[in-house]
């Protein structure tokens, strides 16, 4: 399988905002067009917006940013609804886990969850995520992370 990250820029922007994950799923993630503006507008995170492709077929959206010191957050990953089920999700996070090692010196790697969303918490712990049993203070979502 040919999957690949690519930075969104001036080419591929409106195809990501395009992206959308399921109505059930809606209240857990922030709409690609409002990271794309945060990634813009709050430069002090230099948040980084990632498309992820299969082939040349854009499936999902990424951001990563807000690094301090060893530390950084994957605060978007999502795919697009018609692409869900075929685990896309499973196979783009450890090419994101490895594309941040790559780019960035860090020891950990954060992620926030929302609780209502009862299977969130076990999929990432598959990956070697660990639920902090903490609250990120801003929204009240879980924070969970990976020492790499």
């Amino acid at each position: 399988m040919n999957l690949t990250i690519k930075a969104v820029d001036e080419k591929n922007w409106r195809a990501v905002t395009a992206l959308s994950v399921s109505t059930e799923q809606q209240d857990f993630i922030e709409s690609n067009e409002q990271s794309l503006l945060e990634a813009a507008y709050d430069q002090s995170f230099q948040w980084r917006p990632l498309a992820l492709y299969h082939d040349t077929q854009l499936v999902g959206f990424s951001m990563i940013g807000a690094k301090a010191g060893k530390t950084i957050w994957l605060d978007r990953l999502m795919i697009d609804a018609q692409f869900q089920g075929k685990g896309y999700g499973s196979f783009f996070i450890p090419l994101l886990i490895d594309f941040i090692k790559q780019y960035y010196e860090i020891e950990r790697i954060y992620l926030s969850v929302h609780e209502e969303n009862k299977k969130i918490l076990p999929y990432y712990q598959r990956f070697g995520f660990i639920d902090s049993r903490q609250y990120d203070l801003e929204n009240g979502e879980r924070l969970m992370f990976l020492d790499v």
